[in-house]
C-alpha cells in the first residue's frame, strides 16, 4: 500500500467508496466537492492505493477560528472489504502527522468548523466507533441532529410577525448590502459562524433572514450555509438582550418555509444545543446521536 495526495480526478472512485463505507451520510458530487475541495483549512487530502486502486482516503483540516490549535480528521473512509488490513490506521497516522506539523495540539474526528459534514461519530458506525478508540481517541461528549417534517404545516409567520412589528421589530430576508452589518453583529456575538453566514450571502436568493429594530440587528437565521442542497438549517442566533420576544421562532420558521418551497419534505437541524426550542417551534425530534472524540497529539 502507498499513500499519495487525493486528486480531483479521483472523484468518481473516492465518492463511490465513501458512499459504500458511510451509508448514513451519502455524498453527491456537489457535496463531495464542498467537503473535500472547498475546505479552506485543509492540511492533507490523502488516498491509500493498493495495486493502483484507491482503497481508502481521508481529509484533515485545522478548525477555522483564529489561533485555533485544534485539528480534525474531517473525513476518513476505507473500502468495507479492505477493513482490518491496517489501511485506516495508516491514513489516520499520516493525517495526524500533517496536523501536528501544522500546529494542532489536539484532534477530533469528523467535527470541525465551519465546513463540516457531521458533528462526530454516529453510533451506528460500530466499526468506526471502535476504530477511533483503538487509536487513542476518547469521548468528550455527545451531539445530536434533529429532523423536521416540512410537510407537517405551511410554516406561516404572519401573525407572529405582526406581533413583533407592534414592538418595533421588523423581520425580512437579508439583502447583499446587509453583509457588513451582519458580519459586525457576528464579530460581537458568534464570530465562529462568519464563514457559514458568508456562504448564505452567496446563495440566490440570500438564504438568511434577519430581525431589526430601529436599525439595530437583533437576530438571524440561515439555511443552505453548509451542506448546501440537503435541507440543512442554521446557524441561527438572537442577541441576548432581545430574547424572549419570539424572534428566534419566527426566524427559524421562515427558513423552514423556504426549504419547503425548494420542494423538500424534511430539514435537518444539526449539532443542536437547544433541543427544546426546536421541538417547540418546529416540531423537531432528535434523529441522530453522535459521540465526539478527541486525542491529544504529541
Amino acid at each position: 500500500m502507498t499513500l499519495r495526495d487525493l486528486r480531483p480526478s479521483d472523484e468518481a472512485v473516492a465518492l463511490a467508496l465513501w458512499n459504500r463505507a458511510a451509508p448514513y451520510d451519502p455524498l453527491t458530487s456537489d457535496l463531495y466537492r464542498e467537503k473535500v475541495w472547498d475546505e479552506p483549512h485543509a492540511v492533507a487530502r490523502l488516498a491509500a492505493v493498493v495495486d493502483g486502486e484507491i482503497v481508502g482516503w481521508t481529509v484533515a483540516a485545522l478548525w477555522g477560528a483564529p489561533n485555533e490549535t485544534r485539528g480534525t480528521v474531517k473525513l476518513i473512509a476505507v473500502a468495507p472489504e479492505r477493513r482490518r488490513e491496517g489501511i485506516g490506521g495508516t491514513l489516520l497516522a499520516e493525517a495526524e502527522a500533517h496536523l501536528t506539523a501544522a500546529g494542532a495540539e489536539t484532534v477530533r474526528i469528523a467535527e470541525c468548523s465551519p465546513n463540516y459534514l457531521v458533528p462526530g461519530v454516529d453510533l451506528r458506525y460500530t466499526p468506526g466507533w471502535l476504530f477511533v478508540q483503538k487509536y487513542g481517541y476518547t469521548s468528550v461528549g455527545e451531539a445530536v441532529n434533529m429532523h423536521v417534517d416540512l410537510a407537517a404545516e405551511d410554516w406561516a409567520t404572519d401573525e407572529r410577525e405582526r406581533q413583533l412589528l407592534e414592538r418595533g421589530v421588523v423581520v425580512r430576508r437579508a439583502e447583499p448590502g446587509d453583509q457588513g452589518a451582519v458580519m459586525a453583529f457576528l464579530d460581537e456575538h458568534w464570530p465562529a459562524w462568519k464563514p457559514e453566514i458568508a456562504a448564505a450571502f452567496r446563495q440566490s436568493p440570500v438564504s438568511l433572514h434577519l430581525a431589526w429594530r430601529e436599525g439595530d440587528l437583533l437576530g438571524f437565521s440561515a439555511y443552505d450555509a453548509n451542506n448546501v442542497g440537503t435541507g440543512w438549517f442554521g446557524p441561527m442566533g438572537t442577541a441576548e438582550a432581545a430574547r424572549g420576544l419570539g424572534i428566534g421562532g419566527v426566524l427559524c420558521r421562515r427558513c423552514l418555509r423556504d426549504l419547503k418551497a425548494q420542494g423538500r419534505t424534511s430539514a435537518t437541524i444539526p449539532w443542536v444545543a437547544p433541543v427544546g426550542f426546536y421541538a417547540h417551534y418546529a416540531g423537531a425530534h432528535v434523529s441522530r446521536v453522535f459521540h465526539r472524540f478527541e486525542k491529544r497529539l504529541a
